[in-house]
């Protein structure tokens, strides 16, 4: 009964918790070679639902099956008593197996939307980057909040990406809240990145708001705190003083 249940509990995980072939992204679509593997996903979804039944049958029948090929004489009443005497034990380690499982499926689930995530995130900046290199595909995205040159939305849709970099990898754990404050502090010095966050941070706040996540809104709220602060230590470093002029030789 103990592999049983495992063996269950992860059948359940692949045939209701895997991605279906409706929600692959065109990155597996280009992956399938240009075809959409829909008959292969569910052929294999099938084989593993008469997997899962037959196990769930072979448990229900092994009773009778035990009475067949047992020998003639055999006490059964000893033999169940014998095995009482291992019932906590084995209630005990079939619970340890079952919370295991739970724990790997939630764990597998959390790493598929991470990576669904990722591909979706890395789609996105593919997206920008071929519109930054073309002032006619730029025209395809929101128009500026307000009047610029072309040169200054690409330098404002950059900064943008480093920000988006840095709050996804806040929202996933790899940096904490202080990390990121330092990170912040250092950026929010040039000149550019405090042009950006004055014209684009209140479009964050409103969003961080209107989505409702809390680790959001606290990102968001720190950046404002760390760009409030750097307005009020100073003027920013001009983008024309970050390097010196080339040396003669």
């Amino acid at each position: 009964m103990l592999w049983s249940s495992q063996f269950s509990v992860r059948i359940l995980y692949v045939v209701l918790l895997s991605p279906s072939p409706l929600e692959m992204t065109s990155v597996d679509y280009c992956r399938a070679g240009g075809e959409m593997p829909y008959r292969n996903a569910w052929k294999q979804r099938i084989l593993w639902v008469i997997a899962g039944l037959s196990i769930v049958a072979l448990v229900v029948c092994s009773p009778f099956i035990l009475r067949a090929a047992a020998p003639a004489g055999m006490d059964w009443n000893r033999l169940s008593e014998v095995s009482q005497a291992y019932g906590a034990v084995a209630v005990l380690f079939s619970a340890a197996a079952f919370l295991g499982a739970v724990v790997s499926i939630w764990y597998q689930a959390k790493q598929t939307r991470l990576m669904h995530e990722e591909i979706r995130s890395s789609m996105h900046k593919e997206l920008i980057l071929r519109a930054l290199d073309d002032e006619t595909l730029m025209h395809c995205w929101d128009p500026p909040l307000e009047p610029c040159t072309f040169t200054e939305t690409r330098q404002y849709t950059f900064c943008n990406l480093i920000y988006r970099l840095w709050f996804t990898d806040y929202l996933v754990g790899r940096t904490t809240i202080e990390a990121t404050r330092i990170t912040l502090e250092v950026h929010f010095k040039g000149e550019i990145a405090r042009r950006h966050w004055r014209i684009y941070g209140p479009s964050w706040s409103n969003w961080a708001r209107a989505n409702g996540n809390r680790r959001e809104q606290e990102f968001v709220s720190v950046t404002q705190t760390v760009f409030e602060g750097a307005v009020a230590g100073g003027p920013p470093i001009e983008a024309g003083a970050y390097f010196v002029p080339p040396r003669a030789e």
